[in-house]
Protein backbone atom coordinates (compact mmCIF):
# COMPACT_ATOMS: atom_id res chain seq x y z
CA UNK A 1 0.00 0.00 0.00
CA UNK A 2 1.62 3.46 -1.27
CA UNK A 3 2.31 5.70 1.92
CA UNK A 4 1.47 8.67 -0.60
CA UNK A 5 -2.08 7.04 0.07
CA UNK A 6 -2.64 7.13 3.44
CA UNK A 7 -1.02 10.49 3.63
CA UNK A 8 -4.21 11.30 1.40
CA UNK A 9 -6.88 9.88 3.59
CA UNK A 10 -5.29 11.30 6.98
CA UNK A 11 -5.49 14.66 5.02
CA UNK A 12 -8.83 13.95 4.08
CA UNK A 13 -10.38 13.08 7.62
CA UNK A 14 -8.59 16.06 8.88
CA UNK A 15 -10.89 18.00 6.36
CA UNK A 16 -13.79 16.38 7.54
CA UNK A 17 -12.55 17.08 11.28
CA UNK A 18 -11.97 21.14 10.47
CA UNK A 19 -15.57 21.03 9.27
CA UNK A 20 -17.26 19.68 12.34
CA UNK A 21 -15.32 22.12 14.79
CA UNK A 22 -16.15 24.89 11.96
CA UNK A 23 -19.92 24.06 12.79
CA UNK A 24 -19.06 25.38 16.57
CA UNK A 25 -19.26 28.80 15.71
CA UNK A 26 -20.42 29.94 19.22
CA UNK A 27 -17.69 28.05 20.91
CA UNK A 28 -14.98 29.50 18.67
CA UNK A 29 -14.36 33.30 18.23
CA UNK A 30 -14.28 34.51 14.31
CA UNK A 31 -11.10 34.37 13.33
CA UNK A 32 -10.42 31.08 15.06
CA UNK A 33 -13.52 30.43 12.94
CA UNK A 34 -12.20 31.70 9.53
CA UNK A 35 -8.77 30.41 10.14
CA UNK A 36 -10.04 26.52 10.63
CA UNK A 37 -12.01 27.55 7.49
CA UNK A 38 -9.68 28.66 5.64
CA UNK A 39 -7.06 25.06 6.48
CA UNK A 40 -10.19 22.70 5.54
CA UNK A 41 -10.24 24.48 1.86
CA UNK A 42 -6.42 24.34 1.92
CA UNK A 43 -6.98 20.37 2.46
CA UNK A 44 -10.20 20.24 -0.05
CA UNK A 45 -7.82 21.65 -2.60
CA UNK A 46 -5.16 19.33 -2.24
CA UNK A 47 -7.86 16.76 -2.36
CA UNK A 48 -9.28 17.53 -5.79
CA UNK A 49 -5.87 18.31 -6.88
CA UNK A 50 -5.54 14.29 -6.11
CA UNK A 51 -8.28 13.46 -7.95
CA UNK A 52 -7.64 15.39 -11.00
CA UNK A 53 -8.34 12.43 -13.14
CA UNK A 54 -12.17 11.49 -11.49
CA UNK A 55 -12.68 14.93 -12.87
CA UNK A 56 -10.97 14.53 -16.29
CA UNK A 57 -12.80 11.16 -17.05
CA UNK A 58 -16.35 12.01 -15.56
CA UNK A 59 -18.10 13.44 -18.98
CA UNK A 60 -16.91 9.86 -20.28
CA UNK A 61 -18.31 7.76 -17.25
CA UNK A 62 -20.29 4.80 -17.85
CA UNK A 63 -24.11 5.49 -17.24
CA UNK A 64 -25.13 3.36 -14.32
CA UNK A 65 -27.10 3.76 -10.80
CA UNK A 66 -23.98 3.34 -8.73
CA UNK A 67 -21.63 5.56 -11.23
CA UNK A 68 -24.91 7.94 -10.78
CA UNK A 69 -25.15 8.40 -7.28
CA UNK A 70 -21.05 8.75 -7.13
CA UNK A 71 -21.16 11.60 -9.87
CA UNK A 72 -24.55 13.17 -7.87
CA UNK A 73 -22.36 13.16 -4.86
CA UNK A 74 -19.01 14.35 -5.69
CA UNK A 75 -20.83 17.16 -8.07
CA UNK A 76 -23.21 18.80 -4.86
CA UNK A 77 -20.53 18.58 -2.29
CA UNK A 78 -18.39 20.45 -4.79
CA UNK A 79 -21.29 23.07 -5.80
CA UNK A 80 -21.93 22.96 -1.36
CA UNK A 81 -18.74 23.94 -1.10
CA UNK A 82 -18.36 26.56 -3.20
CA UNK A 83 -20.70 28.41 -2.24
CA UNK A 84 -19.62 28.13 1.35
CA UNK A 85 -15.77 29.19 0.52
CA UNK A 86 -17.65 32.42 -1.86
CA UNK A 87 -19.75 33.22 1.08
CA UNK A 88 -16.81 32.78 3.71
CA UNK A 89 -14.88 35.42 1.46
CA UNK A 90 -17.54 37.84 1.21
CA UNK A 91 -18.37 37.61 5.11
CA UNK A 92 -14.60 37.36 6.23
CA UNK A 93 -14.02 39.94 8.99
CA UNK A 94 -9.88 38.17 9.41
CA UNK A 95 -8.66 36.64 6.94
CA UNK A 96 -9.84 38.06 3.67
CA UNK A 97 -11.08 41.09 5.29
CA UNK A 98 -8.53 43.13 2.74
CA UNK A 99 -10.93 42.99 0.22
CA UNK A 100 -13.37 45.18 -0.60
CA UNK A 101 -16.62 42.89 -0.24
CA UNK A 102 -19.61 42.72 2.01
CA UNK A 103 -21.81 39.95 2.40
CA UNK A 104 -24.44 41.35 4.44
CA UNK A 105 -27.29 38.61 5.84
CA UNK A 106 -28.01 36.88 2.50
CA UNK A 107 -24.78 36.04 2.09
CA UNK A 108 -24.62 34.96 6.15
CA UNK A 109 -27.56 32.66 5.81
CA UNK A 110 -26.28 30.87 2.76
CA UNK A 111 -23.36 30.49 4.46
CA UNK A 112 -24.93 28.40 7.42
CA UNK A 113 -27.46 26.48 4.70
CA UNK A 114 -23.93 25.39 2.57
CA UNK A 115 -22.47 24.72 5.50
CA UNK A 116 -24.97 22.12 6.88
CA UNK A 117 -25.54 20.71 3.50
CA UNK A 118 -21.82 20.53 3.45
CA UNK A 119 -21.35 18.28 6.61
CA UNK A 120 -24.21 16.26 5.59
CA UNK A 121 -22.72 15.84 2.10
CA UNK A 122 -19.53 14.90 3.87
CA UNK A 123 -21.05 11.89 5.78
CA UNK A 124 -22.25 10.48 2.42
CA UNK A 125 -19.16 10.96 0.30
CA UNK A 126 -17.73 9.12 3.20
CA UNK A 127 -19.95 6.07 3.24
CA UNK A 128 -19.89 5.97 -0.64
CA UNK A 129 -16.35 5.40 0.17
CA UNK A 130 -16.49 3.31 3.49
CA UNK A 131 -15.66 0.46 1.92
CA UNK A 132 -12.41 0.84 0.57
CA UNK A 133 -11.38 2.84 3.73
CA UNK A 134 -11.74 -0.73 5.65
CA UNK A 135 -10.21 -2.87 3.39
CA UNK A 136 -7.36 -0.34 3.37
CA UNK A 137 -7.44 -0.50 7.32
CA UNK A 138 -8.03 -4.21 7.41
CA UNK A 139 -4.73 -4.41 5.59
CA UNK A 140 -3.28 -2.35 8.05
CA UNK A 141 -3.92 -4.47 10.83
CA UNK A 142 -3.94 -7.53 8.96
CA UNK A 143 -7.64 -8.44 9.66
CA UNK A 144 -8.66 -11.91 8.20
CA UNK A 145 -11.00 -12.80 5.21
CA UNK A 146 -14.67 -11.45 6.54
CA UNK A 147 -16.73 -13.96 8.93
CA UNK A 148 -20.00 -14.29 10.15
CA UNK A 149 -19.51 -13.18 13.64
CA UNK A 150 -17.89 -10.04 12.73
CA UNK A 151 -20.30 -9.11 9.86
CA UNK A 152 -22.72 -9.16 12.33
CA UNK A 153 -21.23 -7.11 14.55
CA UNK A 154 -20.80 -4.24 12.29
CA UNK A 155 -23.99 -4.57 10.95
CA UNK A 156 -25.48 -3.92 14.48
CA UNK A 157 -23.11 -1.61 16.00
CA UNK A 158 -24.32 0.10 12.22
CA UNK A 159 -27.79 -0.10 13.43
CA UNK A 160 -26.75 1.45 16.81
CA UNK A 161 -25.04 4.17 15.33
CA UNK A 162 -28.17 5.04 12.62
CA UNK A 163 -30.41 5.16 15.67
CA UNK A 164 -27.98 7.49 17.28
CA UNK A 165 -27.84 9.69 14.44
CA UNK A 166 -31.86 10.04 14.14
CA UNK A 167 -31.73 11.21 17.93
CA UNK A 168 -29.59 13.26 17.12
CA UNK A 169 -30.51 14.98 14.13
CA UNK A 170 -33.49 15.46 16.10
CA UNK A 171 -32.20 17.03 19.00
CA UNK A 172 -29.39 19.86 16.79
CA UNK A 173 -32.57 20.63 14.60
CA UNK A 174 -30.86 19.54 11.61
CA UNK A 175 -34.16 19.29 9.71
CA UNK A 176 -34.43 23.02 9.99
CA UNK A 177 -30.82 23.72 9.08
CA UNK A 178 -31.20 22.25 6.32
CA UNK A 179 -34.22 24.43 4.71
CA UNK A 180 -33.12 27.78 6.00
CA UNK A 181 -35.98 27.64 8.47
CA UNK A 182 -34.79 30.41 11.52
CA UNK A 183 -34.21 28.89 14.56
CA UNK A 184 -33.55 31.10 18.07
CA UNK A 185 -32.65 27.12 19.46
CA UNK A 186 -28.95 27.54 19.66
CA UNK A 187 -26.73 25.28 21.65
CA UNK A 188 -25.19 25.91 24.84
CA UNK A 189 -21.33 25.36 24.81
CA UNK A 190 -21.51 26.91 28.59
CA UNK A 191 -23.30 23.43 30.08
CA UNK A 192 -22.09 21.26 27.22
CA UNK A 193 -18.70 21.40 24.60
CA UNK A 194 -18.80 17.62 24.35
CA UNK A 195 -22.28 16.87 23.26
CA UNK A 196 -21.99 19.46 20.85
CA UNK A 197 -19.55 17.62 19.00
CA UNK A 198 -20.98 14.06 20.10
CA UNK A 199 -23.86 14.67 18.52
CA UNK A 200 -22.50 15.95 15.50
CA UNK A 201 -20.28 12.95 15.29
CA UNK A 202 -23.43 10.39 15.56
CA UNK A 203 -25.24 12.22 12.90
CA UNK A 204 -22.16 11.80 10.75
CA UNK A 205 -21.96 8.26 11.57
CA UNK A 206 -25.22 7.86 11.18
CA UNK A 207 -25.20 9.22 7.39
CA UNK A 208 -22.41 7.51 6.78
CA UNK A 209 -24.10 4.19 7.06
CA UNK A 210 -26.76 4.95 5.39
CA UNK A 211 -25.23 5.87 2.63
CA UNK A 212 -22.78 2.94 2.98
CA UNK A 213 -25.44 0.46 3.06
CA UNK A 214 -27.45 2.10 0.23
CA UNK A 215 -24.23 1.84 -1.51
CA UNK A 216 -23.83 -1.76 -0.85
CA UNK A 217 -27.56 -2.70 -1.89
CA UNK A 218 -26.74 -0.61 -5.46
CA UNK A 219 -23.79 -3.64 -6.13
CA UNK A 220 -26.70 -6.04 -5.16
CA UNK A 221 -29.24 -4.96 -6.98
CA UNK A 222 -26.63 -5.01 -9.88
CA UNK A 223 -25.70 -8.18 -9.32
CA UNK A 224 -28.83 -9.45 -9.31
CA UNK A 225 -30.20 -7.49 -12.27
CA UNK A 226 -26.83 -9.14 -14.52
CA UNK A 227 -27.93 -12.60 -13.28
CA UNK A 228 -31.36 -12.29 -14.28
CA UNK A 229 -30.46 -11.09 -17.50
CA UNK A 230 -28.22 -13.60 -18.42
CA UNK A 231 -30.57 -16.05 -17.22
CA UNK A 232 -33.31 -14.43 -19.93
Amino acid sequence: MSPFFLIRLVLDFTAAGLLLVALAYWWLDNMSHELIGTSMFILLLSHNVFNRRWWARLPKAAPGRRSFVTIASNISIAATMAALLVTSVLMSRTVFAFLPLSGGPTAREIHILAAYWAFILAAIHLGLHWSMIMAVVGRLLRVGPPNAIRTASFRATAAAIAVCGIHSTVVMGIADRLVARPSMDFWDFQESTVGFFLHHIAILAGCGCAAHYAAVWLRWAGGVRRVTDAGD
